[in-house]
């Protein structure tokens, strides 16, 4: 098995640094609320106008600020504003003269292969973006990521610049809905949307997370505290994607794992916690059971034991963020990492490396590492 393509800073010395964070979604209204209500194992999932198959409404967990009636990319627009404003405080700290850009994590719908009708609902997504930098930020550069849940790790070039220096402060994050007619006309048609009966679904969500980051010495020179430090980036490709013809091998989630936990046996670390996008689809279930062993015991499978080098500890704790949000999407990886800061800072569970990990419907994979400041 190949590795994944990797990128890390800490042992070149740049460290780059998570210290700022904005959330919305169907729990929280905020980084805290997101993480507390998390912790608190709450749960906001309710009926929504959507009708199933069966007659029954769809379930999803949704921002109960939002009116029933916005839809789609209206409701991306609201709820990614709605974090970005969290982090002006931060941003205003660190004014300077470097360059500043956003990475933004998007839905694959919003690819390459957009339809006209979605190309047009980015164009006005972009607008208020824009409009929102121009006004708050003085304007920067919007770099769109449209890899779904691998959104964030994708953006691995926001993480690069920010550690060369070549990018002083970069905003990295992303933003999705399920709430759309469109979007759950072809989850029915997939037969992928719970519907009460088919347990082999999932119940979508939506949010919108981004992260500020920057050299934490950078950071502390403004007096902003560093809330985690990102150990690695990397990415995968799964050749048996959700809706091809190929089998699952789940190579293209264990190279990003993998790779992205690489540095923990060279510095006496041992892998203690792990925050996936796991869902009841036995897509995912069966990609990640694929995946895992290989990725956090390598060499046990692969050679029979003879090449076993542990990665992860004994007492692994693996949660799954669906299971308390709903399908994030492109905002899973982000929310995640909030998550994982937020625990940082509180120490609940506080001093334990967190692999984050995101696979899209789509070929991409992705996974990052996280530490303690």
């Amino acid at each position: 098995m190949t590795a994944g393509r990797l990128a890390q800073w800490r042992e070149q010395g740049n460290a780059v640094g998570i210290v700022g964070a904005g959330a919305v979604n169907g729990l929280g209204f905020d980084a805290w609320q997101t993480w507390a209500f998390w912790r608190a194992e709450a749960t906001a999932m309710a009926e929504t106008p959507f009708r199933c198959g069966n007659g029954t409404r769809a379930t999803m967990v949704t921002a109960r600020t939002l009116p029933p009636r916005a839809l789609g990319v209206e409701r991306m627009t609201a709820l990614a504003l709605g974090a970005l404003e969290q982090l002006v405080p931060t941003l205003e700290k660190l004014r300077g003269n470097g360059a500043r850009a956003m990475w933004l994590g998007l839905p694959e719908r919003y690819g390459p292969d957009a339809s006209p009708e979605h190309a047009a609902e980015y164009r006005r997504l972009e607008q208020h973006l824009k409009q929102w930098c121009d006004q708050k930020l003085g304007g920067l550069e919007i770099l769109p990521v449209p890899q779904g849940h691998a959104s964030l790790a994708c953006a691995a070039e926001a993480f690069s610049e920010v550690a060369a220096g070549r990018v002083e402060v970069a905003i990295v994050g992303g933003v999705d809905t399920y709430y759309a007619p469109d979007v759950v006309d072809e989850l029915l048609e997939q037969e992928r949307l719970f519907d009460g009966k088919n347990l082999n679904s999932f119940i979508p969500g939506e949010g919108a997370a981004f992260l500020v980051l920057a050299r934490p010495r950078t950071a502390q020179r403004q007096g902003v505290p560093t809330l985690a430090h990102v150990d690695a980036v990397a990415t995968g490709q799964e050749p048996g994607a959700m809706f091809d013809e190929a089998p699952c091998t789940g190579s293209g989630l264990a190279q990003a794992m993998r790779a992205a936990t690489s540095g923990l046996s060279a510095a006496g670390r041992r892998l203690e916690w792990l925050l996936g996008d796991v869902t009841n689809e036995s897509y995912r279930t069966q990609e990640f059971q694929l995946a895992l062993p290989r990725a956090v015991a390598p060499g046990g499978l692969d050679s029979a034991g003879r090449d076993f080098q542990p990665v992860a500890a004994d007492n692994l704790q693996m949660e799954f963020l669906p299971m308390r949000f709903g399908d994030l999407g492109a905002a899973t990886m982000p929310t995640a990492a909030i998550i994982a800061s937020q625990s940082f800072v509180r120490g609940s569970p506080g001093g334990r490396p967190c692999l984050i990990t995101g696979s899209s419907v789509g070929r991409d994979r992705g996974a990052m590492l996280l530490s303690p400041s």
